[in-house]
C-alpha cells in the first residue's frame, strides 16, 4: 500500500468515525424506506467519492513512474559521463 492510500484509507476511516458517532444505528435501512431521494444521494456521493479515490490512485501511480523515469535519466547521464574519458557526451 502506498503513501496515499494510506492517507485516503485514514480519511475515509475518519468519515465513518464520525458518521457513525452521529447517526443512530439503522439509519441506512431506514432512509431507504423513508428517504429515497436522500438514499439515492447518498448512493451517489459513495459512488463519486470511490470514483475520485481511484482516479487518485490511478494518478499517484503515473505521478511514480515519473519519479522514476527522471532518477532513471539521471543515473543515464551520470554513467554516460562516467564512461566518457573528457567529460563529453558521446553521440546517442
Amino acid at each position: 500500500m502506498n503513501r496515499l492510500d494510506c492517507l485516503l484509507r485514514d480519511e475515509l476511516n475518519r468519515l465513518l468515525d464520525r458518521i457513525a458517532a452521529s447517526t443512530r444505528a439503522g439509519v441506512v435501512k431506514v432512509s431507504a424506506r423513508q428517504l429515497p431521494d436522500v438514499r439515492a444521494r447518498l448512493d451517489e456521493a459513495e459512488a463519486q467519492l470511490a470514483s475520485k479515490r481511484q482516479a487518485l490512485l490511478e494518478q499517484y501511480a503515473g505521478w511514480q513512474g515519473a519519479l522514476d523515469a527522471c532518477e532513471d535519466l539521471w543515473a543515464v547521464a551520470q554513467l554516460e559521463l562516467e564512461e566518457t574519458s573528457a567529460g563529453t557526451l558521446r553521440a546517442a
